[in-house]
This record gives structure tokens, sequence and C-alpha cells, in this order.
């Protein structure tokens, strides 16, 4: 028992557990209606979008690279951004319009995580791109820059965070569009 606690209880592993378990405090921030409550979801978003860097530095640094963390960290980083996304389209933090690259980008999650499902059930490799990894670095920084527009009420920095998610809709139509050629048309 000792052992697979040992496996599961890795630095990496707790953070990106850690991730999806402050979600609700992310939720109770926009609850409050206030710029103290978005100031807690913002300050949340923060810390998931710097523990999603440090659990995968860690992960490689360390050698603490599990199978659980193999899974759990991309679901994590699925998980946060679309909750994210839900709430700042729900709540009216960037433009009606803003359900559009939105749609885009959860609809790409999900093909993409059956696409990764499938291709390692079929004992194939999935590797992430790194157009990816810099789709998921602009859908955060688009979302705390939305955040951080309606805390200033900043309409110039409320359309920086709304090109930044319609930027990030785009990369996540190409590299879904790799994924797909490279795992299902090939």
């Amino acid at each position: 028992m000792s052992k697979f606690l040992d496996k599961l209880l890795t630095v990496p592993n707790i953070l990106t557990i850690s991730r999806m378990l402050l979600l609700p405090f992310f939720a109770f921030g926009f609850f409050r209606k206030s710029k103290t409550g978005l100031v807690i979801s913002l300050s949340v978003f923060i810390f998931c979008c710097i523990s999603d860097f440090l659990d995968g530095y860690y992960a490689r640094a360390y050698k603490q690279t599990t199978k659980l963390g193999q899974m759990l960290d991309p679901l994590a980083d699925k998980i946060v951004v679309s909750i994210a996304l839900l709430f700042i389209v729900g709540f009216h933090i960037v433009s009606s319009y803003a359900i559009i690259p939105a749609s885009v980008i959860l609809c790409r999650e999900i093909i993409i995580s059956g696409i990764r499902d499938a291709t390692e059930f079929s004992g194939r490799s999935f590797k992430t791109l790194f157009l990816s990894k810099f789709k998921t670095a602009t859908q955060m920084l688009s979302i705390i820059v939305s955040i951080l527009a309606s805390i200033r009420q900043s309409y110039n920095v409320a359309v920086i965070g709304e090109a930044l998610l319609w930027i990030s809709s785009i990369i996540a139509l190409v590299s879904g569009g790799v994924y797909c050629k490279r795992h299902i048309f090939d």
C-alpha cells in the first residue's frame, strides 16, 4: 500500500489534483458577483496556471513521471480551462460573440481527448505538440486578461483578452487538425 501511495502522492500529481480541487473556489469567486470575488477567481486560476507549468517541470526534472500523472495532467488542463471559459462567457466577462471561440475550444478539447484515448488504447503513443502547449498558454492568458479587465473595468484590456481568446481558438483548430491528420487520417 505504501508503494502505491508513494507513486500516487508525488509532487507533480499533488499539483495536478490540487488544480481540480480548487475549481469550487474559482466558481465561488464568480458567484460573489463582486470585484473581491473576481480577485479570488483570478488568484485561483493563476495558481492553476503556475501549477500546470510546475507539475510538468517537476515530473521531468525529478523523474517523477507516472501513468496517473500522464493521464491526469492533460485532463486537469482541459477541465480547468473549460470551466474558466464557461464562467467568463456565462458571467458576461467577455462579449456574447466569445461563445464562438469558446465553443471551438471546447469541441476541440473533447475531440482530441477522444483521439488521445483511442490512440493510447491501440497501443500507440500520443505526443503533445508544441503548438498545443502554446494554445494552452494563450487560452490561459486570455482568461487571465479577461478577468483582469473585468476587475479593472477596462475596455481596452477586455479587447486584448477577447482577441487572445479568438487567437487561441484558431490555434486550437490548427493543432486539432494536425492531431486528426496524424492519428486518424494517416
